[in-house]
């Protein structure tokens, strides 16, 4: 079904998504806060990096061990070529063949960059849409309750007894 660490955090991301009761603001302000820690928190769950797929703390480890890898450079140069004596010259003009004389110059073409496909992927099959939906029907479950709490109830009242 899915693994432990998608379900931590889902349920970190749902608990962080009702201590926004919490803040200091409006209930508007509060259910918006709210909504987007969760939906940041089940995409982070969802997320998958890399040419592999592997989840972001993964791929972090990876990029930090590699950043910190020692790296042997190689100072390259161009072959030189030793010559055993001094070549005559007509020996070299008679090896050379025709062709080479012919060959166009070359074109310019400007090198463009090309952007590097930096692989990222949502693990639907991995987790599924269940998890996630009974969260996020948790949390808007609780925020109801509050609602209802604080004075939802009658405002619900008046807008069915309205006419």
């Amino acid at each position: 079904m899915f693994n432990d660490r998608d379900l931590g955090i889902l349920g970190a991301g749902a608990l962080l998504a009702v201590l926004c009761l919490f803040l200091p603001l409006s209930f508007t302000g509060k259910v918006v806060i709210g909504f987007l820690v969760l939906v940041g928190f089940m995409a982070l769950a969802l997320l998958r990096l890399g040419p592999d797929r592997v989840p972001p703390e993964v791929w972090m480890m990876r990029r930090f061990r590699y950043s910190m890898q020692t790296r042997q450079y190689v100072n390259q140069q161009a072959a030189t070529r030793k010559t055993e004596g001094d070549p005559s010259p007509s020996k070299q003009k008679a090896q050379r063949p025709t062709v080479e004389r012919e060959r166009p110059a070359p074109s310019y073409q400007p090198q463009i960059p090309q952007a590097t496909m930096r692989p990222v992927d949502l693990a639907w099959n991995e987790i599924g849409v269940y998890p996630l939906l009974t969260v996020l029907l948790g949390v808007v479950g609780i925020y109801f309750a509050v609602w209802l709490a604080n004075g939802g109830a009658q405002e619900l009242a008046f807008w069915l007894t309205w006419r």
